[in-house]
C-alpha cells in the first residue's frame, strides 16, 4: 500500500500496489485529462513526481515525453505505477475546473412543480383523541398515498410536536415526502443538471417563485477515463467496478458542485427535494449505473428511453434523502435527454418555418424542424471541437486562446483569463483556422503553405512558419502552433456536422436556402464566432442573422422540466415525437461526409 498526495489540491489517497496514478488520481478526486481512456496514445496525463520512486518506465512515456520533460521529473500518470509514497504535482491548467456556462431566461413557464408543501394546522392529541401521528397528519391532507415511508416516520414525533403541531407537509404528487415543524411553504428549492461528456452544470432554482439562484460548472471527471463516451463505455465493459468507478467520480462531483450552490445561496440540502437531469445517453447511463456496453455497437440500443426517477438516497446524491431524481427521456443511442432539453428550451415542436439546432461537441447532436415533423441525429465530430487530439489542444480554462484574428500581418488572440497562452480551445481553433484561410496560409482543402513557398504572405506572417514534427505548422505564440495535423483534425468534425444536417435536410426533402433559423446550443455554441464557423462551413451558409447562440440550452430544458410538470410531460412528448435518423447506415451520409471535408472557397 502506498501513499500519494497530488499538488496543488493537496488531496491524499492510499493505493495497492500496481496502481496507475491515473487510477490513484481518480480514487482522490482529482481530474486529469486522460482523451485515450488510460491506454498512453495521447500524452495528456502528465504529472510531475516531487518526491519518491516509480516501477520501471513503459515505452509509451518516451514518444511523449522529452528529455527535459523527464530530466524535471513529468511523467504519465497513466502508464505508472509507484514504488513508495509519492508526492505529486498536477499540472494547473487541468485543475481548472471552472467552466463558463451560460443559461437563458425560462420564458414563459407557468410554476408547476411535481414538488409542493402544504401547511398543516392538527389538533394535538389528548386522552379522549389517541390518533397516531402519522393518522392525525394525513387526516390534514388530501389526495395524498396513505404509505408510511420510514424515513418520515423516525421523525415524525419530534416534528409535529415542535411548533404545537402546526407543520409543512412536503408532496412529490401524491407522495409524502417530509414533514417540515412549522410553516415553510414558502421554501421549496430544486436542481436542475446538465451533465456533459466534458462539462458539469448545475443551477439552484426556487420552485415557489420561479427563479435561478445560481449556476456552476466544472469538468466532468470522467474524462480521466477518455475523452469521448466510446472510451467510458468500454472502461464500463471491462468490468462492474469500472462502471462503478464512472458512476462514483461523478456523483462526487455533482455532489461538489451543490455544496457550493448551497453555501452561495444560504439554502439547506435537506431543502432540496428534486434534481432533473439531462445528458447525452451514454451520460445518462453511467450517472444511473445502467450498463451502456450495446450503446457502442450497431444497432446502438439503450437500456432506456423512458424518463427515470429514482430516490436521491439511492444514488448517494447531497440533497434531502427522501428527494426524487429525475431523468428525462433519451431519443437513442447517440441522441439523449440532453437533446431533448434543447428542444424543449427552444420550442423545436412549436415552431413556424424550418429552424435548425447544432449541439457542437464530441457527439454533435443535430435537430431539424419543419414540414409538421422533427428529425434527430448525432454525429461522431469527435474530441476536436473540446480541444483534444490536437497539438495544442486543451479545455475551456484560463490560458486557452479563445479569438485569433489576423488582419494583414497583424495577428490579434484574447485568452480565457487574460493570462498568457498555454493551448489553444475550440472556439480558438475555429477562429484561427477561419482566419488562416482568409489570410491565405491554408487553402480551401486545408493544405498549409509550407515553409519553402511562402514568399506570397507578409512577411510577420512568413515568419511564423515552420516545418514541425508533425509537418507545416503556424506559430500563434511561443508556446502554440497549428500544426498541419490539427487542420484536419478539424476538417474531420466540422465535415461530419456539416455532412449530418444535409441529410436531414434531405430527409425532409429541403435545402440549406429552406432553414429559416440556425440555433447555436452549448457553451462551445455560446462562444464560437458565427463568421468563423461559416468561414470553416461547419454550418450551413446562411444569412449571419439568422444564427443564434442559446447557451446552455440542455440546462434551460432541465429547468424548465424542474419549474413544471406540464413541461416535463412535454418533454416526454418530444422524444417520442422525435424521428431519429441513424447516419452509420446510410450510404448518403458518407458521400455527404466526403464533400463536407473541404473549407468554403474564400471569395
Amino acid at each position: 500500500m502506498y501513499s500519494i498526495k497530488f499538488l496543488p489540491e493537496n488531496k491524499t489517497v492510499v493505493v495497492e500496489d500496481g496502481t496507475t496514478l491515473l487510477m490513484a488520481a481518480v480514487r482522490a478526486g482529482v481530474t486529469l485529462d486522460a482523451d485515450c481512456g488510460g491506454k498512453g496514445t495521447c500524452g495528456r496525463c502528465r504529472v510531475k513526481i516531487l518526491a519518491g520512486d516509480l516501477s520501471d518506465t513503459g515505452p509509451m512515456e518516451f514518444k511523449h515525453l522529452s528529455v527535459d520533460e523527464r530530466s524535471q521529473g513529468w511523467e504519465l500518470a497513466c502508464k505508472r505505477v509507484p514504488d513508495s509514497d509519492l508526492l505529486v504535482e498536477v499540472r494547473q491548467q487541468e485543475n481548472a475546473l471552472e467552466r463558463k456556462i451560460t443559461l437563458s431566461s425560462t420564458g414563459d413557464v407557468n410554476i408547476n412543480p411535481a414538488v409542493s408543501k402544504v401547511l398543516v394546522e392538527l389538533t394535538p392529541p389528548t386522552l379522549s383523541d389517541s390518533t397516531s401521528d402519522f393518522e392525525r397528519l394525513l387526516d390534514g391532507l388530501t389526495d395524498v398515498k396513505r404509505a408510511a415511508e420510514l424515513r418520515v416516520l423516525r421523525n415524525l414525533p419530534q416534528v409535529l410536536r415542535e411548533e404545537n403541531f402546526t407543520a409543512t407537509a412536503v408532496l412529490h404528487g401524491e407522495t409524502l415526502l417530509a414533514v417540515e415543524a412549522g410553516n415553510s411553504t414558502g421554501r421549496i428549492f430544486g436542481l436542475a443538471v446538465d451533465i456533459g461528456t466534458t462539462t458539469l452544470a448545475a443551477s439552484l432554482l426556487d420552485l415557489a417563485n420561479g427563479k435561478v439562484l445560481a449556476t456552476l460548472a466544472a469538468t466532468n471527471p470522467q474524462q480521466s477515463f477518455g475523452a469521448d463516451v466510446i472510451s467510458r463505455i468500454n472502461y464500463a465493459a471491462r468490468s462492474h467496478q469500472g462502471l462503478i468507478q464512472l458512476q462514483e467520480s461523478v456523483i462526487l462531483a455533482l455532489n461538489a458542485l451543490f455544496a457550493r450552490l448551497t453555501e452561495m445561496t444560504g439554502v439547506s440540502i435537506e431543502e432540496i427535494y428534486e434534481m432533473v437531469v439531462v445528458g447525452n445517453t451514454t451520460m445518462s447511463h453511467l450517472f444511473l449505473g445502467v450498463d451502456p456496453t450495446y450503446l457502442a455497437s450497431a444497432p446502438f440500443i439503450p437500456a432506456f428511453t423512458e424518463t427515470v426517477q429514482v430516490e436521491a438516497e439511492r444514488l448517494g446524491l447531497a440533497i434531502n434523502s427522501g428527494g426524487r431524481i429525475v431523468v428525462l427521456p433519451n431519443v437513442a443511442g447517440y441522441v439523449g435527454s440532453d437533446t431533448v432539453g434543447v428542444m424543449l428550451a427552444t420550442g423545436m415542436d412549436r415552431v413556424e418555418g424550418v429552424r435548425l439546432a447544432v449541439d457542437v461537441g464530441t457527439n454533435g447532436e443535430i435537430v431539424l424542424a419543419g414540414n409538421g415533423r422533427i428529425l434527430t441525429c448525432s454525429t461522431a465530430a469527435g474530441p476536436a471541437f473540446e480541444g483534444a487530439q490536437i497539438k495544442y489542444g486543451m479545455r475551456a480554462a484560463h490560458g486557452a486562446i479563445e479569438a485569433v484574428s489576423i488582419e494583414g500581418d497583424s495577428i490579434t488572440m484574447a485568452t480565457i483569463g487574460g493570462s498568457n497562452p498555454v493551448g489553444i480551445c475550440g472556439s480558438g481553433l475555429i477562429d484561427a483556422v477561419a482566419a488562416m484561410l482568409k489570410a491565405g496560409i491554408i487553402d480551401h482543402k486545408g493544405r498549409m503553405v509550407r515553409p519553402d513557398d511562402k514568399n506570397s504572405l507578409p512577411a510577420a506572417l512568413r515568419v511564423r512558419l515552420n516545418l514541425g514534427d508533425e509537418g507545416p505548422e503556424f506559430i500563434l505564440s511561443p508556446q502554440v502552433a497549428i500544426t498541419q495535423k490539427d487542420i484536419r483534425e478539424l476538417q474531420l468534425a466540422k465535415g461530419a456536422i456539416h455532412a449530418g444536417v444535409q441529410v436531414l435536410l434531405r430527409n425532409l426533402g429541403l435545402s440549406t436556402a429552406d432553414i429559416s433559423e440556425i440555433l447555436l446550443a452549448g457553451a462551445f455554441g455560446n462562444y464560437v464566432k458565427k463568421e468563423s464557423a461559416l468561414a470553416i462551413g461547419l454550418l450551413p451558409s446562411v444569412p449571419l442573422g439568422n444564427i443564434i447562440s442559446v447557451g446552455n440550452a440542455a440546462g434551460d430544458g432541465a429547468c424548465q422540466a424542474l419549474f413544471s410538470i406540464r413541461e416535463r410531460a412535454r418533454a416526454l412528448a418530444l422524444a417520442k415525437a422525435a424521428e431519429h435518423v441513424e447516419l452509420s447506415a446510410r450510404e448518403d451520409f458518407q458521400e455527404e461526409f466526403i464533400n463536407s471535408l473541404n473549407f468554403p472557397e474564400q471569395a
